[in-house]
């Protein structure tokens, strides 16, 4: 059998949150496999600091390095995919790429609304969340997830005028240029729900922060 080996474009970090992502794990969930912290796997997957030689090699017979060596393509085609409202948004507030989910509930064109500015689609909602998850740190990799129950207002497309309200969950990677890119899936709830959410929140956002 041929030894595994990471992949030279990841970084130790970039393999432990592709692996966590693709099977949907929490940080503590993949702690608890290699028999650390959460703290521990917070500051491999910032890059602070790197495995140990022993810990390297059980990480990877924990993933399957092969599937690892293109992650933004798989990822992005995933997000893309997702029947559920999806998209992954630049530090700079440029809806990248958005789900199939994103495009049927908000009647957006993905042609005219892909590589723009999130503000250019929508008068309320992601352009807010957007800004405080900025003053949060989220986009400086001081937060791991964010829950956001939010509010939508299209200013363009089929459903330009409309109000959508939106529960979701956030979370940061890294692109192909290693910059931070803000993810979130959501679905949509009623007024009352929101409301309640809201209420139950106390403010828009509830924040995990890197332990």
């Amino acid at each position: 059998m041929n030894r595994s080996t990471k992949p030279d474009n990841l970084s130790w970090g970039e393999v432990l949150k592709q692996y966590r992502f693709t099977n949907n794990m929490k940080q503590m969930a993949l702690a608890d496999d290699l028999g650390v912290t959460q703290a521990m796997v917070s500051r491999w997957e910032a890059d602070l600091v790197e495995p140990g030689k022993q810990m390297q090699e059980r990480i990877l017979q924990l993933v399957a390095p092969e599937a690892l060596s293109a992650p933004m393509v798989g990822w992005r085609e995933y997000i893309a995919e997702m029947p559920a409202l999806a998209a992954v948004v630049s530090c700079e507030g440029i809806l990248e790429t958005a789900s199939v989910g994103m495009i049927r509930e908000t009647g957006l064109d993905r042609t005219a609304s892909e590589g723009r500015m999130l503000a250019q689609s929508f008068a309320e909602g992601p352009p807010e969340i957007f800004l405080r998850l900025k003053s949060i740190g989220f986009f400086d990799e001081l937060i791991e997830t964010v829950e956001s129950v939010d509010k939508y207002v299209l200013c363009d497309g089929a459903r330009k005028g409309e109000t959508l309200f939106v529960h979701s969950m956030n979370w940061w990677r890294r692109g192909e240029d290693l910059k931070p890119r803000w993810v979130f899936t959501g679905a949509q709830v009623s007024e009352e729900e929101f409301e309640a959410l809201r209420t139950e929140f106390g403010s828009q956002i509830r924040t995990t922060p890197i332990a």
